[in-house]
C-alpha cells in the first residue's frame, strides 16, 4: 500500500499521519493490523466453507503471498549480489541484495523470503523491439532480408565491432539512445541520440559524424542497453574477491534475447559476473514456479532456514540453466566502467535538451 517503510521494517508515521484523517493514527494502524515479515510463516489451516465449497484438504496450511516479480526472482535461488535480466520486447532485471539503496528510477521491495535482502527491479520498455529495429536496418543493407537466421549478420557485426566502437583507444566512444518506444528510465519520449565521448577528458558531443549506420548501431545498441543496467545497479554488489572489482557473482539471462550469444558476450563484458554468463529454462511459468518453491520452504524448512539454503540443496543447476558466456574479462569491464561516466552524462544531456524543448 506504500505506507510501509521498507528500510525500518514498520509503517512509516509520517505516511499514516497523511492518510488517517479525523479518527488519528493509531486507529488507522488498528484497522491496517501487524504485518508477519516472516514470509513463511504459518498462517493456520484452510477455513472449513473453502473444504467443503470448493474441495480444498482439510490439511491445506495457509502462507503469506507475493506478487509476480517478486515470484519471478524465487524461481531462481539467486545468492546476494547475483543479478537476473529478461530480455524480452521489454527488458526486466532482477537482483538479490543486502543493500537498500533507493531511487525514483528503481524499484525496491523487501525480498518475498529471507530477512536482511531486498528486491531490486528496473523496468524499460525499449528491449527487444528496439534490437530487432537495427537488425531489419542491417539485413536491408547487406541485402538479406529473407536470410533463414534474421539474427546472423546483427551477431557477425556486434561481435567485430571493438567495445565502444573504438579501433584504437585514442578514438572517442560511440554512445547512444535508441527508443522506438517512450522510455520510462529515463523518462524520455521515442527517438535516437548517438554521442561521441572521451574518457580522457570527459568531453561529450552529440554528433552523426563518424557513425556507419547502421553497422555501428549493432553493437550500440546493445552496449547502450547493458551500461544502462550498470550505472543503476551500482553499489548494489560487492566485491567477489581481493583486488576484483563489485560485480554480480552470476547473471542469469531469460526470455527471448538469452539464445543469442553475441548478446550474453556483451552483457559479460559490461555487467561482469565472476561466475560467468548463464542462460536460465524455465519457460513461461517463472512466476508460478517461484510461488511453488515458496510454499515449499514455508511447510519444509528447518528452524531458521533460509529459502536458499533450502531450496538451493534441491536445486539442480544442469536441469535448467548453460552457462553461455564469460563474465569478468579484467581491463575490459574496466573500460565499460569509464563509458558508464560517459553513458550518464549522455542521459542527463538528452534529458535536459528535451526538458528544454518541450
Amino acid at each position: 500500500m506504500n505506507l510501509w517503510n521498507i528500510k525500518q521494517g514498520a509503517y512509516d508515521e509520517k505516511l499514516l499521519q497523511l492518510c488517517a484523517g479525523p479518527s488519528g493514527v493509531e486507529d488507522l494502524k488498528r484497522k491496517l493490523g501487524a504485518v508477519p515479515e516472516d514470509g513463511g510463516i504459518n498462517l493456520g489451516q484452510i477455513d472449513r466453507y473453502y473444504i467443503e465449497r470448493y474441495g480444498f484438504s482439510s490439511d491445506c496450511t495457509i502462507i503469506p503471498a507475493t506478487g509476480d516479480n517478486p515470484a519471478t526472482i524465487l524461481a531462481l535461488p539467486l545468492r546476494p549480489s547475483d543479478a537476473m535480466v529478461s530480455l524480452g520486447t521489454s527488458t526486466t532485471f532482477l537482483m538479490s541484495t543486502p543493500n537498500y539503496m533507493p531511487d525514483p528510477a528503481t524499484h525496491f521491495f523487501n525480498h518475498p523470503t529471507t530477512a536482511g535482502l531486498y528486491m531490486f527491479m528496473l523496468c524499460y520498455k525499449n528491449g527487444g523491439l528496439a534490437r530487432e529495429q537495427i537488425r531489419d536496418a542491417i539485413n536491408d543493407k547487406l541485402g538479406m532480408a529473407g536470410d533463414k537466421d534474421p539474427w546472423a549478420n546483427f551477431d557477425k557485426t556486434t561481435l567485430e565491432t571493438a567495445p565502444m566502437g573504438q579501433k584504437k583507444d585514442s578514438d572517442p566512444m560511440k554512445m547512444g539512445l535508441f527508443f522506438p518506444r517512450p522510455e520510462i528510465v529515463p523518462n524520455l519520449r521515442a527517438g535516437q541520440w548517438r554521442f561521441d565521448y572521451n574518457p580522457a577528458d570527459g568531453s561529450l558531443h552529440e554528433t552523426n559524424g563518424g557513425w556507419n549506420k547502421p553497422v555501428d548501431e549493432a553493437r550500440a545498441i546493445v552496449e547502450s542497453q547493458f551500461l544502462s543496467l550498470r550505472l543503476r545497479s551500482r553499489g548494489l554488489t560487492t566485491s567477489p574477491g581481493q583486488g576484483m572489482p563489485a560485480q554480480p557473482r552470476r547473471v542469469y539471462l531469460v526470455g527471448g534475447g538469452s539464445k543469442n550469444k553475441a548478446i550474453a558476450k556483451v552483457a559479460g563484458e559490461i555487467l561482469g559476473g565472476s561466475d560467468g554468463v548463464y542462460k536460465l529454462e524455465i519457460g513461461d511459468n517463472a512466476c508460478a514456479l517461484g510461488a511453488a518453491y515458496k510454499a515449499v520452504w514455508a511447510l519444509e524448512r528447518k528452524n531458521g532456514q533460509t529459502f536458499e539454503d533450502l531450496i538451493g540443496q534441491r536445486w539442480r543447476e544442469e536441469d535448467f540453466i548453460e552457462k553461455i558466456a564469460d563474465g569478468y574479462q579484467k581491463g575490459v569491464f574496466e573500460r565499460y566502467g569509464a563509458a558508464v561516466e560517459g553513458f550518464e552524462k549522455m542521459e542527463l544531456q538528452v534529458l535536459k535538451q528535451e526538458g528544454e524543448t518541450r
